[in-house]
């Protein structure tokens, strides 16, 4: 999925992003939002940074759902 965010700049800026359930910071199996570069977005970030979804299929979006994020 493509989602994005306005940096610390007010810039906005687009980058691809995957739900994983194995990554360091998803306990036990709980899905995360990881970026291309590696970093998680929580629900903080998500509301700070004002992510929106670009572009997902509809599983991406359910997967979002679940985290809480949309």
């Amino acid at each position: 999925m493509i989602v994005s965010f306005k940096d610390l700049y007010g810039k906005v800026q687009r980058v691809s992003a995957k739900i994983k359930t194995r990554h360091s910071l998803s306990p036990q199996g709980q899905p995360v939002l990881v970026l291309s570069d590696g970093e998680t977005v929580d629900q903080k970030s998500w509301v700070g940074l004002g992510y929106q979804v670009v572009s997902a299929m509809d599983k991406e979006l359910q997967g979002l759902s679940k985290i809480g994020l949309i």
